[in-house]
């Protein structure tokens, strides 16, 4: 009798994980299951048996929810969060590898509730690789794109359009990235939140790593809004860059809004307003064991009543070889402040004195005279826009001179240019 019932568990088993029907493939790495339909990319959520498989999108797929059988989903395709808090995520994560081989998913509308991860991916732990997202609409908290929650997972060589909307950890590719990777990703996109809102991630947790990733977009928030990151602790960006405008209330910059972790050869040229802290790079950099920023530049315009062409609230930080050219627009404010300065504004150095070393600002186009805005302390050189635009001025600063061999580049009538960004003056 247990041998039946053992026998007929089996099979039940066995019958769920082969219900459906794929174009070919065993599911293995070196054969994954080949996705060709909106149904068949649906049922990868279907089953949790499905999702340590490998995947490969072999068309492109349109879930315009106007289309017979369309429908605007009310949670994550695959690998759905069962945790009802922000904080708090629950369930089975894609473990697996989804190819996108360069394949198009295209018109995916999602409204998902709060608390619950809305994205292509509720929760991913695996690897997304070479897929285009166009044209989505994603509303929830958290909520992004691909990934309403990326832990551990890595996302590479993908991209995004569309507009993303939430409260709280929204980001245009990913809502919440811990100990997780974004490479060679691009976003085009419009999104919307309150706190923690970024063009790519909506908050980064503790190792999540941004490498080579470029943002085109309109971010509105509350607290903690960038034009790539919202909030980030303990992790880096690495040769990252943001256009676009970023509006919020507190905590507001071009490439990140609140951060914590380490940035390098990044840029950001963005329109920058808040009503209290703003910077062109980084609306406020706080960590308590030194946060580094290194060969980066802002440019744009910032506007706000604690303001730095760089960052607007900088604390216990350390800036090597960087750069501002922004219009800054200060704000009268009731109280503490307004603080502005061409680098920084806040750098309550009676604590935390950040370290500055060969850091520039164009202090003909900001109007602005000092470095700082709360301390007589110089933490940076002003100089007038030819000055800027002249090799000359950062060959020779600070410890060793900016490298223009490897990592900077200049073009005639232009300001410094990281080497990854553009290969020779004729792009520009």
């Amino acid at each position: 009798m247990k041998r039946g019932i053992i026998l007929i568990v089996c099979l039940m088993l066995q019958s769920s994980a082969l219900s459906v029907e794929f174009v070919g493939g065993t599911g293995e790495p070196n054969d994954p299951y080949q996705i060709a339909t909106a149904e068949q990319l649906i049922a990868i959520g279907s089953d949790h048996n499905l999702l340590d498989k490998s995947f490969v999108l072999v068309a492109d797929i349109d879930l315009d929810p106007n289309l017979p059988g369309g429908r605007v989903f009310e949670d994550a395709l695959i690998a759905q969060d069962d945790s009802n808090s922000v904080g708090g995520h629950g369930g089975h994560s894609f473990d697996g590898v989804f190819d996108g081989r360069g394949h198009t998913i295209a018109n995916m509308h999602i409204e998902g509730k709060y608390g619950y991860d809305a994205a292509l991916f509720g929760i991913l732990s695996g690897l997304v690789k070479d897929l285009r997202l166009t044209d989505v609409v994603v509303s929830g908290s958290p909520c992004g794109a691909i990934a309403g929650l990326n832990s551990d997972g890595m996302i590479l060589r993908c991209s995004v359009t569309g507009q993303v909307s939430g409260v709280e950890n929204v980001g245009g590719l990913v809502g919440s990235n811990w100990d997780a990777s974004l490479v060679d990703c691009v976003a085009q996109v419009q999104v919307t939140g309150e706190d923690n809102v970024g063009g790519m991630v909506g908050s980064g947790g503790p190792g999540g790593t941004l490498m080579r990733c470029k943002v085109q977009a309109e971010v509105n928030g509350r607290r903690s809004v960038g034009g790539l990151v919202g909030r980030g602790h303990n992790g880096q960006i690495f040769e990252c860059c943001a256009t676009g405008t970023v509006i919020g209330s507190n905590d507001v910059g071009g490439l990140i809004g609140s951060s914590g972790i380490m940035i390098w050869r990044s840029s950001a040229n963005c329109e920058v307003i808040a009503e209290q802290t703003a910077g062109g790079l980084a609306g406020s950099a706080h960590w308590s064991f030194g946060l580094l920023i290194a060969d980066c530049y802002a440019q744009g315009s910032v506007t706000g009543s604690t303001v730095g062409g760089l960052v607007g609230e900088s604390r216990h930080s350390q800036a090597i070889n960087c750069y501002a050219a922004c219009e800054i627009i200060p704000l009268e404010t009731e109280g503490r402040g307004p603080f502005i300065g061409g680098l920084f504004g806040d750098t309550m150095t009676s604590r935390w004195a950040p370290l500055t070393v060969a850091c520039f600002w164009d202090a003909e186009l900001s109007g602005v005279a000092a470095s700082t805005g709360s301390d007589p302390l110089e933490l940076g050189t002003g100089l007038t826009t030819e000055q800027m635009q002249d090799e000359d001025a950062f060959r020779s600063a600070g410890w060793d001179g900016w490298d223009f061999s490897h990592v900077w580049m200049i073009c005639e009538g232009d300001y410094p240019r990281l080497q990854w960004e553009v290969e020779d003056c004729n792009d520009l």
